[in-house]
């Protein structure tokens, strides 16, 4: 609390006290602990004859140090000395703190606006609020120094002298001394130990956990497995460290699952660290799903497969909903009698706790040609080389030759190879394939 009353601008030692005042802030500030807080008021700095000119330039709790400063060195004095309400607004402040705040109130004269300022203060310390008000009178006269004697005992705190700039500098440093103590007190209260134990939470959609026949949990710098349990969904105590997180997606008839890992992940003494998962349908029409054996999801950015899953003549898990680390991804369908599955659909957006509909209602069936021997016949990109897939019948029989294939919207050229041919022949070129339908073609076989 600095005084910025008209009589700041009297001098001593020749020097105007106000600028004294600025100068000896400007040293003494920026030597408080790191860990203190602070805070500004000033009074009698903007207008003349006004009881009630206290402004608080910095609100306590502040760590701006070099904010507080340029306010000071803005200030210049005009008026009274309201130091009972200055004091008593200030305090107002401190109801909801903690711990104890120390209040340095910088002064040169008496009051001038209340008739007990003493006995505020006293009344103000009464009330609960934890504060301890010290007062540093800069070259006041004795019936001044009697006053702030008063507050400083009122405020349990203590009284200091100042003539010049070194006393006002040595009076604020004994006060930051106190201060220092004080937050070293409050800091070794405050100290607790932190526990080895962090937590490792993973969350997902719902129902996306049901494809997934848990979750495994490695340490990193030995790859030990640490827990593997059913419930993938979860709170997991671990000791501090980094672990390997793999989902163990769930195969049919008693297959092993499908590990994959979905990155390594830092746990924190004391701390959750937290893994949202996001999770892809896929929305297919049942007439395109009977040609689909495996489903392969792709992450595009680290072009890194997150699952393989083929069907072993039980399709229950396969197109449930997947929980997924969020990011870009691919899908591709493994048909029919393929060994590779092919990428239909690209730039799938998946995100933390959202799941992602990826729709498949659009493909391609050929009319059954008793007639011809067809052995095997590819989709391509209209005008290009770029296959979108081929499908091929076994020696003993057509499967899956005549069966809808699934196949995003776009256009097409179509090639068909026959019993004794060498390369494929172009029976179709520029086939439009539309959203929301299976488009039935007449190869003219």
């Amino acid at each position: 609390m600095l005084d910025a009353s008209g009589s700041m601008w009297g001098r001593a030692g020749g020097v105007p006290k106000i600028d004294i005042a600025k100068k000896v802030m400007a040293k003494a500030v920026p030597g408080l602990p790191k860990e203190v807080r602070v805070g500004l008021v000033a009074y009698g700095h903007r207008r003349k004859g006004d009881c009630k000119d206290v402004e608080i330039l910095v609100k306590p709790g502040s760590q701006d140090r070099d904010g507080l400063l340029a306010k000071v060195k803005k200030l210049s004095p005009k008026g009274k000395t309201p130091l009972a309400a200055s004091v008593m607004q200030t305090a107002e402040m401190l109801k909801s703190k903690e711990n104890e705040t120390t209040i340095i109130l910088v002064s040169d004269g008496i009051e001038t606006c209340h008739d007990d300022p003493c006995n505020s203060i006293k009344k103000l310390k009464e009330s609960g609020i934890k504060f301890i008000l010290h007062v540093v009178g800069f070259d006041v006269d004795q019936k001044g120094k009697k006053q702030l004697e008063c507050l400083a005992q009122a405020g349990a705190g203590e009284y200091f002298t100042a003539s010049d700039a070194d006393s006002l500098l040595a009076a604020l440093n004994k006060v930051k001394v106190e201060v220092a103590r004080k937050v070293e007190k409050a800091k070794s209260k405050k100290v607790k130990a932190k526990s080895r134990l962090g937590k490792l939470k993973i969350s997902m959609p719902k129902d996306s956990s049901k494809t997934l026949a848990g979750v495994r949990i490695v340490r990193a710098k030995d790859n030990k497995k640490i827990k593997e349990t059913q419930k993938a969904e979860g709170t997991h105590p671990l000791l501090a460290g980094k672990y390997k997180v793999l989902l163990l997606y769930a195969n049919t008839n008693y297959k092993v699952a499908d590990q994959v890992s979905i990155g390594e992940y830092e746990v924190v003494g004391g701390e959750t660290t937290e893994i949202n998962l996001g999770a892809l349908a896929i929305n297919i029409a049942e007439p395109l799903g009977k040609v689909v054996t495996g489903v392969e999801l792709m992450d595009q950015d680290a072009e890194k497969r997150y699952l393989l899953h083929f069907d072993d003549k039980n399709g229950y898990y396969m197109f449930r909903n997947r929980p997924l680390p969020n990011g870009t991804y691919s899908l591709g369908f493994q048909l029919g009698r393929n060994e590779k599955p092919s990428t239909l659909y690209r730039d799938i957006k998946i995100e933390p706790g959202k799941t992602t509909v990826q729709t498949v209602d659009s493909g391609i069936q050929l009319k059954k040609a008793p007639s011809a021997d067809v052995q095997a016949w590819k989709l391509t990109k209209a005008g290009s080389d770029e296959e979108l897939f081929t499908i091929a019948r076994r020696w003993d029989n057509d499967w899956p030759i005549w069966l809808a294939m699934p196949a995003p919207p776009g256009t097409y050229d179509l090639w068909v190879k026959t019993k004794g041919m060498e390369d494929f022949l172009p029976v179709g070129e520029g086939i439009e394939i539309n959203k929301g339908e299976t488009l039935s073609f007449d190869t003219g076989l």
